[in-house]
């Protein structure tokens, strides 16, 4: 197996957690190292590459990330400070789901793009 450098493996989650647009404001404020408008553009594409790779995919991540939110929300998380407040709380869950849903988007495709799972998807 091939060791991937920490920071690479970073700035590739990064990218594919923005869909493939994280500018360099977001990479500096995480940590990376700004890179040239080149590097940035090399780096956006290879993210595109990596999430078309597992697009069929989405419609089932959607799901699930519906699934373990309420699970979350069911009874793990802790939300009776937003009893009082139905908006803020479906503003809350609906961000939780769609960080939830990114993660595992980012995730999923960084596994793939390193050969690690496959996608059976037909």
């Amino acid at each position: 197996m091939r060791t991937i450098p920490f920071e690479v493996l970073k700035a590739e989650l990064a990218q594919d957690l923005n869909a493939g647009r994280a500018e360099n404001e977001l990479l500096v404020k995480s940590g990376q190292v700004g890179r040239s408008e080149e590097v940035l553009e090399m780096e956006q594409l290879e993210s595109a590459e990596r999430l078309a790779a597992v697009e069929p995919l989405l419609p089932l991540i959607a799901v699930y990330g519906a699934l373990i939110t309420d699970i979350l929300f069911g009874g793990i998380l802790d939300t009776s400070d937003l009893d009082d407040d139905p908006a803020e709380y479906l503003a809350f869950r609906t961000d939780y789901q769609a960080i939830l849903t990114a993660s595992v988007i980012a995730v999923l495709s960084n596994l793939q793009d390193k050969g690690l799972i496959q996608n059976g998807v037909v």
